[in-house]
């Protein structure tokens, strides 16, 4: 498939390919049609030609300007997401404090435990597009455990009571942000989407083979140039689509800045083992 294709590859390859590809396509389709309709036919012409070209150009500008604002936004939104989600983890260490020993490393391992999983494994799934549940599955069973953990823990103090209720009402919304995260991770343009802007995109190319040029080299160069431009912008909005997938995606700086700023993987001093 294309998809696999354009996200197993960087965005510098997926540029090349995607430029030259249109750019060529559109160039060869000029050169048959330069050789089935006469120049000097169309050059009659040119005025009417340009002033409809400048509305199809206008038309064209606004799908695409909506389009990259759209992926734009999803990329910038999927950001948050992940962002949140971790801040959810880093809440979640800082009031463990408040717990007794045992149940306090109980929850900082379980949140250790659930970064690796989100890290090591779920991420890089993630930039190659594979999203099926079993790859989300060890990540619920930690967070499964942490919240039955959190729920049973029996408060002997004002303070601790306090701390739970918070401590679970972080772990609510650390479930909330990792189900949206999910459901970002294969969120991308509908195929609709996609075929209306490869079929504006081809009536735009197709617009400059009706200017009747006195020299077909500049009528291949100005076909050329506005080609390429309408595939950087294809290509922009293939790298932004998959929020979570390629190599321009949402990073997991997030998670890591967690585990580095907690201490997490290293016991605390006098602490005492985990035993899930």
């Amino acid at each position: 498939m294309l998809t696999d294709f354009f996200y197993s590859h960087s965005t510098t390859v997926d540029g090349l390919v995607v430029i030259g590809v249109w750019t060529g396509l559109s160039l060869l389709g000029l050169f048959l049609f330069n050789r089935l309709v006469d120049p000097e036919l169309r050059e009659k012409d040119t005025d009417t030609v340009g002033l409809t070209y400048a509305i199809v150009a206008v038309v064209f500008a606004v799908l695409i300007a909506v389009i990259v604002v759209d992926v734009w936004e999803t990329s910038a939104k999927a950001d948050e997401i992940a962002t949140g989600e971790a801040n959810q983890l880093s809440g979640l260490v800082i009031d463990s404090a408040g717990l007794p020993a045992p149940a306090g490393d109980a929850v900082r391992a379980d949140v250790d435990k659930y970064i690796d999983i989100v890290v090591k494994t779920e991420w890089p799934s993630q930039q190659r597009g594979k999203v099926d549940e079993a790859v989300y599955e060890p990540g619920w069973i930690v967070l499964g455990r942490l919240s039955t953990s959190l729920a049973a823990f029996d408060p002997k103090t004002q303070g601790q009571n306090a701390t739970k209720a918070e401590m679970l009402r972080t772990a609510n919304n650390l479930i909330a942000s990792r189900r949206t995260r999910i459901l970002a991770a294969a969120d991308h343009l509908p195929d609709i989407v996609w075929e209306i802007l490869l079929l504006a995109g081809a009536v735009a190319v197709f617009y400059t083979y009706l200017f009747g040029a006195h020299d077909f080299r500049m009528h291949l160069a100005i076909t050329g140039l506005i080609s390429a431009s309408i595939a950087l912008v294809f290509v922009l909005i293939i790298a932004l689509d998959y929020p979570f997938r390629g190599d321009v995606s949402v990073s997991d700086e997030a998670f890591i800045g967690v585990k580095a700023t907690a201490g997490l993987g290293v016991p605390p001093e006098n602490a005492q083992p985990h035993t899930p």
